[in-house]
């Protein structure tokens, strides 16, 4: 474990270095249980097989309430927009320039991958941040940010939509650059408890499903369509990990993890 400050904010990041070549990183989301020293290990047999330094990043209880890490930290705990420079999710492309640096290797491509808690995270990452990343890999989330703007019943408001954030031209091209995200949604088929207690059960993330399994897919089916109603490039993937849990440790050591990264992946 190490310290940095990423604009500011000082952070334990749980690090692992494999032996030969390194491809890129990995930079390892946790759930809700804050466990971000088990993301580190669960990742290893995967940075071990394609050369990836593991970088997990531990937001805790104590600075990042669930608006603040699991929903991005876009609204201030009133409902208010925050302003952009206070978003939780500008610590991303913080955290893979300093691995980079540490690594003396600027170019060095970076994937994310986030389970449960994690993937919420990394939802309104893609969303809102647009990041370069190789590969956004978003796994077994509660919520979603839907590509929709306005407020509900047509849209949806963040954090849960893109309504009311951007203004004008900017709303749309926003929106089309959402679409565009390499964003992998990556589902056990097995994810479908819709009593499951740690199941999110806010209004709009009941608008979006039943149950996790449901709510990836219909996120990706609606991200597909208005891709085509748009006429813009689509980048997301919809990846299923078969008899796949609520489980981060499965989800990262699946067969089907590879492919969730993939194409990108050398």
């Amino acid at each position: 474990m190490t310290r940095t400050a990423l604009d500011g904010v000082t952070f334990k990041v749980y690090t692992y270095k494999p032996d030969g070549p390194i491809n890129g990183i990995l930079l390892v989301y946790h759930g809700t249980s804050r466990t971000a020293d088990r993301s580190r290990d669960y990742a290893i047999d995967l940075a071990n097989l394609e050369g990836l330094v593991v970088a997990a990043p531990l937001f805790s209880r104590a600075r990042f309430a669930r608006h603040d890490y699991h929903l991005g930290g876009l609204l201030y705990a009133s409902g208010q927009l925050k302003p952009a420079s206070h978003w939780t999710t500008r610590f991303v492309a913080l955290l893979a320039d300093w691995v980079r640096t540490e690594e003396a290797a600027p170019t060095l491509p970076y994937w994310c991958w986030g389970h449960s808690a994690g993937g919420q995270y990394l939802s309104r990452v893609a969303a809102f941040e647009q990041i370069p990343a190789a590969r956004i890999i978003i796994a077994n989330a509660s919520s979603y940010v839907l590509p929709l703007l306005g407020k509900y019943p047509t849209g949806e408001a963040v954090p849960y939509g893109m309504g009311g954030v951007y203004k004008g031209v900017t709303e749309q091209t926003k929106l089309r650059g959402y679409l565009r995200m390499p964003v992998t949604i990556f589902l056990g088929t097995d994810d479908d408890d819709p009593d499951d207690p740690s199941l999110s059960r806010t209004i709009e993330a009941r608008r979006q499903g039943m149950h996790r399994k449901d709510r990836g897919e219909r996120t990706f089916v609606l991200g597909q369509s208005h891709a085509a109603a748009l006429g813009c490039p689509f980048g997301w993937r919809l990846v299923y990990a078969p008899k796949g849990v609520h489980s981060a440790s499965q989800m990262i050591r699946a067969p089907r993890a590879l492919d969730a990264m993939r194409p990108f992946l050398p």
